[in-house]
């Protein structure tokens, strides 16, 4: 809770009770994707497809996310986030079930997309729910244990993967698809009985001594689509816009390119090159959690720029691991499995950072959509990554194509971060200033 509350027994339970609900959400948001681009070799060999598919079908599926995941953001801030999650995660479920169906490119192609719709919206509707469960102090580490336990989830599916894909090729990820689809209504159950919806804004610092009922009936009717639209004007989230955009490079390169450059660059089986995604994936785990906690102790200790200064050096060591993992044949898995780990734990740890930033300049009752725009930003990256992908790779190779997108993503990141340091303090303030005035009116 913000100064002047101290939380009860309760509120720590019931905090722990929506991370957990909600991470298997998140888990279902995490594996979709990663059943084509871990299994594509094998999917490739079943529709009979090219090596440019997949990248043109990662980018069409990040041009419907970009567009279905605003949507949802202005539904869940509209009416109950419980209810369009549960909602959302159902329709991901329903559309992984019918992909493992698919008999040819086109019917999967248009299946997977459905099942991209219902998974994207669940991001932002988790990190605007905690940010009405924790207050800023506290949102890193809440952040980062959620998007742990969902990435952790996420280990037994790739280790599942690696075995279909490496034993039964044919059907393994038609039995991905829809083992996933039946997790994802479990879910859906789970979200709906048993996660609370708190009130939006309590746990601002701004509203720390007004009760709940005063905090929402203040809000009500404060949602509004040009309320909405008006966040895209915010110079953090702009700043934050181009930072993630550039940031999609190294990231849908690490994530969604990276089974297929082991296999046909670095020579390991598809199997192998899971498991170094594996290694990637626990490293996403690390970095998670480590940036919430190390963020919010640098944040408490000496300020909120100090979150936003231990990031930029951690984005600085990432332009070095994209290079080492992409740019260097080392002959042996170990090292790339090392080097996964290292590359993977800098780009979730940034993460961690940013989102507390973005959640501390949002107003309450549009969260989820500011939320969602940046998860429009990073689609946005990987659609521009992936189309550039696809033009260059016939050209360039697999292996320079990945070395030098990720590279350059990384460092132009590197360099657009500086911003937040001119934008950020304000925009907060501004914000809070808000929230206060709105409740001293009569």
């Amino acid at each position: 809770m913000p100064d002047g509350k101290t939380e009860t027994p309760e509120q720590v339970a019931k905090g722990k009770k929506a991370i957990r609900t909600m991470a298997f959400a998140q888990c279902i948001d995490f594996t979709e994707p990663q059943i084509l681009n871990t299994m594509y070799v094998s999917i490739q060999a079943t529709l009979n497809l090219a090596d440019s598919a997949l990248g043109s079908i990662t980018a069409v599926k990040r041009g419907v996310e970009t567009v279905s995941v605003f949507l949802w953001g202005i539904l869940a801030d509209r009416f109950r986030r419980r209810e369009i999650l549960a909602g959302s995660t159902l329709l991901a479920a329903i559309g992984s079930i019918i992909t493992g169906f698919s008999q040819d490119f086109a019917f999967f192609f248009v299946v997977t997309m459905i099942a991209n719709v219902g998974a994207c919206a669940m991001e932002g509707q988790t990190n605007s729910v905690l940010s009405d469960i924790f207050p800023v102090q506290k949102r890193g580490k809440a952040f980062g244990v959620l998007r742990g336990m969902a990435y952790s989830g996420l280990i037994f599916s790739l280790v599942a993967f690696s075995l279909l894909a490496d034993n039964v090729p044919d059907i393994g990820w038609r039995i991905a698809y829809w083992g996933f689809g039946v997790l994802g209504i479990i879910a859906s159950i789970t979200i709906w009985f048993t996660l609370d919806e708190p009130v939006r804004g309590r746990t601002e610092k701004a509203l720390s001594d007004v009760s709940e009922d005063v905090i929402r009936k203040k809000s009500e009717g404060a949602f509004t689509i040009s309320v909405a639209m008006r966040q895209f004007g915010i110079p953090t989230i702009a700043v934050d816009i181009v930072n993630l955009i550039l940031m999609g490079f190294p990231k849908i390169m690490l994530v969604n390119f990276s089974v297929t450059f082991f296999v046909k660059v670095r020579g390991l089986t598809e199997g192998t090159a899971i498991l170094v995604s594996l290694l990637g994936l626990i490293g996403f785990i690390s970095g998670s959690i480590t940036g919430g906690i190390v963020g919010d102790r640098m944040g408490k200790r000496m300020g909120e720029k100090m979150r936003l200064v231990t990031g930029h050096a951690v984005l600085a060591g990432l332009i070095v691991m994209t290079f080492l993992i992409f740019g260097i044949d080392y002959g042996f898995t170990a090292a790339y499995m090392v080097i996964a780990f290292f590359t993977a734990f800098m780009v979730e740890f940034m993460y961690s950072i940013t989102r507390v930033v973005v959640s501390a300049v949002l107003l309450p009752e549009v969260r989820t959509v500011g939320f969602s725009i940046g998860r429009m930003a990073d689609s946005m990256g990987s659609i521009i990554a992936s189309l550039i992908y696809f033009l260059v790779v016939a050209t360039y190779g697999i292996a320079e194509s990945v070395l030098w997108l990720s590279v350059g993503g990384a460092l132009a990141a590197f360099l657009m971060y500086f911003a937040y340091y001119f934008t950020f303090a304000g925009d907060a303030a501004r914000m809070q200033k808000e929230l206060s005035a709105r409740v001293t009116q009569a």
